[in-house]
Formats: structure tokens, C-alpha cells, sequence
């Protein structure tokens, strides 16, 4: 199997193995901060509604930047769009070490939002124009595991900086990307596939005909369509374990200190478990029905999910040890990881698969609205429902979704592939006709 995987590392792109890099310098920025944020905010705000408005508008915001990410990277290429986005990011993080406040925190995360919501579109494109449909699961799964470096080593180098300067975790984050931004300028190769040759037959059309608008293409691709729809209430359920499920071991565990919050340790866990075996599970993934991976790995995401909202209750009543509570939970934390690594990059290779070879950055945009959504809706139901000690609720409900909507999953890949069959027999009719 290590034979197989490391003649696949070789055979990836020059481009992947840069975004690799990259991705692994800035995840350990991010994850320094990510774990804190929620917990950071607490003490600048009044009550947890308001926490839950602020990490929403960065998804809100990246409404825009989807709607016109997408459509920029398919114009102007992707290398230009990715390092305006995350130009801005930086620039973003450091107001976070001049202003604080309600209202800073909801201009400084619309802004944040809507520069990271254009890189995705862009940089998910470009791992499309090189790579195969065999290839993609493999090169979606080892940037997620460049990332997941970060998530290994950023929880816990946050906790050890955090005690000395929370400015520093901010200042450390800006720089990171900024890194990322020279590398991706400096070495980065652009990939947007070239015109064809019948171009000169569509000179006179306008750009806007060429390129549909997101709404277009949903409304044309039904398939895309409920893909989005169905992937809502998985970013509903990242949005909680990402963001505000610090806020809900903190409320629910009181008979905790709060450098006994095992958030940190769990972020660590899941981000060295999918370093080491992420590449390993997309390259099994890669064979087989992508229906049936996403099936899988909605059932272990759920679960978890589920387990999460009501251990903490479980643990407060019978007053759990510090090392019981961190043990139960890493073996819970360890299914919910196995379901996101199953996922995540199969997600992405789903709509890779069914978006035409010029529309790839819309479609990529247009995919990512599942996640703009997700984390809007999530933080201010979890922010509003946390006023009423109720966030084992909203766990509870969403992972519910989730197992439904695996199989909703394993009927779209059906669907897909039929349509995929009835284009080829229709292509092959037309040619032997002519």
C-alpha cells in the first residue's frame, strides 16, 4: 500500500505539492487561532447571540465572494484571484490586533469572509485543471491533509502562546498568510485551461454568455443543485465543532476549569489523524462509488455530532475526571474524523467530476455556497440556542440531517452517473449518424 501511495505523491502536480506546502504553513496559523476565537470573544461581548451574528457574517459575506470568485477564476485565471483573497485575509487579521468590540469583530469578519470565500473557488479549480477524475480524490485529500498539519500543531502551539499574549496569535496568523501569499505568487504556475479553437466562432458573444452566472448554472444542473442543498447541514454541523463547540463544552462542563476545556486536544487529535491517514483513505476512496463513500462518511459524521451535543451533559452530572471527559471524547472525536475524511475530499471530487472543463471555477463556486450557508445559519442558531443552554440540541437535530442526507448522497452519485451514460450514448449516436 506505502509503494502505491508515495508512485501517487510523485505523480502530482508541481502546483499541488506548492498549495501543500503552503496550506500546511498557514493551517498552523489558523489553528493557533481557530480553537480561541469563540472563547476570545466571550469576554468582548455581552451575551452569545452575539458571538454567534459575528462568525456568521464571514459566511454571509462570502455570498459575494462566491457569486463572483468563481466567475473571476474562469475569466482571469486562478493564480491572480488566490492571491488577491488572501492578500486581503492578511491585511483582515491584523485589524484584529487594533480593534475590538460588537461592531469591529462583524466588519472585520463580512471582510474576512469575503476575501476567503474567493481563494476556494479558485484554488479547488486549479486542483481540477490538473488532475484526472482517477487523481482528484487523492490530490483533494492531500491538500486536506497539508491543512490538517496545521490542525495537528496549531491547537496546542495556541494554547502555549495564548497564556502569554493573545495579540501574538493574531500577528503570527497575518504573517503566515502573507507567506503563503509570496509562495503562491512566486511558484505557483497558472492553470486556467486555454480556448479552444472554436473561439473564433464565438467572438462576438459576450463574456456573460460564455460564462453563465452561478444562479444560471444551478437552475440548469438539478444535480448540483441538490448536492448544495443537502451539503447545508454539513457545514451547519463543521460550523459548531470548528467554531462554537469550545463555547458548549464550556457551558456545559462547569465542574471543569477552563484550561481543562478539551477542545484544543480534540482539534490536535483530529488534525494528526487526518495527517497520517488522510492520503491512505482518499486513495481507497478513489476506487471506489463516490455515492457510497459520502454515504459512509455522513454516518460517522453524525454520530459524532449527536455524541458531542450530549456527553458534556453526561460527563457535568456524574462530575467525569478531566482525563475521563479527554478520553471518551477523543474516541468520539476520532469517528467524527474518520466520517470528515471521508467526505471532504469526495465532496470535492463529486462536483469536480459533473462541472464542464470551462465552467469549473463556477461550479467550485457554486459548490461552496453549501458552506456559506452552513456557517451562517449554525453560529447564530447555536449563539441564540446556547443563551438557553440548548446547544445539544442543535447538535442533535444536525446530526440527524446528516444521516439522512447521506443517503440522499448515494442517489445524487446514482443520478450522476446515469446522466454521464445517457451524454456518452447520445455523443456516440451523433457520430456514427454523421
Amino acid at each position: 500500500m506505502w509503494k502505491n501511495t508515495i508512485n501517487a505523491y510523485r505523480k502530482m502536480d508541481r502546483n499541488i505539492w506548492i498549495r501543500f506546502i503552503g496550506e500546511s504553513i498557514n493551517g498552523i496559523a489558523m489553528m493557533m487561532l481557530m480553537p480561541f476565537f469563540a472563547l476570545y470573544m466571550k469576554d468582548k461581548v455581552d451575551h452569545f447571540w452575539q458571538i454567534g451574528i459575528v462568525m456568521a457574517m464571514g459566511p454571509l459575506a462570502g455570498v459575494l465572494g462566491s457569486l463572483i470568485g468563481g466567475r473571476l477564476a474562469d475569466k482571469y485565471g486562478r493564480k491572480p484571484v488566490m492571491i488577491v483573497s488572501m492578500l486581503g485575509n492578511g491585511l483582515v487579521m491584523t485589524g484584529f490586533i487594533f480593534f475590538e468590540g460588537f461592531v469591529p469583530f462583524l466588519i472585520l469578519s463580512w471582510l474576512f469572509g469575503l476575501f476567503n470565500s474567493l481563494f476556494h473557488p479558485a484554488a479547488s479549480a486549479m486542483v481540477a485543471d490538473v488532475t484526472d477524475e482517477a487523481g482528484r480524490t487523492e490530490a483533494f485529500g492531500l491538500l486536506r491533509m497539508g491543512h490538517n498539519i496545521g490542525a495537528a500543531i496549531g491547537p496546542l502551539l495556541g494554547a502555549s502562546i495564548v497564556i502569554l499574549s493573545k495579540t501574538a496569535v493574531f500577528i503570527i496568523g497575518a504573517s503566515t498568510i502573507f507567506v503563503y501569499t509570496i509562495i503562491v505568487a512566486v511558484f505557483i504556475t497558472e492553470t486556467l485551461p486555454k480556448k479552444g479553437a472554436n473561439i473564433h466562432q464565438k467572438e462576438d458573444r459576450s463574456v456573460d454568455e460564455e460564462l453563465p452566472s452561478i444562479f444560471a448554472v444551478l437552475f440548469k444542473d438539478k444535480i448540483l443543485f441538490l448536492f448544495i442543498i443537502t451539503g447545508i447541514v454539513f457545514s451547519m454541523g463543521f460550523s459548531q465543532t470548528e467554531g462554537m463547540l469550545p463555547l458548549h463544552f464550556d457551558q456545559q462542563m462547569t465542574h471543569l476549569s477552563p484550561a481543562q476545556n478539551p477542545y484544543p486536544y480534540l482539534m490536535a487529535f483530529n488534525g494528526t489523524l487526518v495527517v497520517v491517514f488522510q492520503f491512505a483513505i482518499s486513495r481507497w476512496a478513489s476506487t471506489r462509488e463516490l455515492g457510497k463513500v459520502m454515504l459512509y462518511g455522513s454516518l460517522f459524521f453524525g454520530f459524532g455530532l449527536i455524541a458531542v451535543g450530549w456527553l458534556p451533559l453526561v460527563f457535568h452530572d456524574y462530575e467525569a475526571s478531566f482525563w475521563t471527559v479527554l478520553a471518551v471524547l477523543l474516541v468520539i472525536y476520532g469517528l467524527y474524523t474518520l466520517g470528515e475524511m471521508l467526505l471532504s475530499p469526495v465532496q470535492m471530487t463529486f462536483v469536480a467530476n459533473i462541472s464542464p472543463e470551462h465552467l469549473r471555477g463556477t461550479y467550485m463556486g457554486a459548490a461552496s455556497l453549501q458552506w456559506i450557508a452552513g456557517g451562517a445559519i449554525g453560529p447564530i442558531l447555536a449563539g441564540f440556542l446556547m443563551d438557553e443552554k440548548l446547544g445539544h440540541m442543535l447538535l442533535t437535530v444536525l446530526g440527524a440531517g446528516c444521516l439522512i442526507a447521506g443517503f440522499i448522497y448515494l442517489s445524487l452519485d446514482r443520478w450522476a452517473s446515469e446522466a454521464k451514460d445517457k451524454m456518452k450514448g447520445s455523443k456516440k449516436e451523433s457520430a456514427e449518424s454523421v
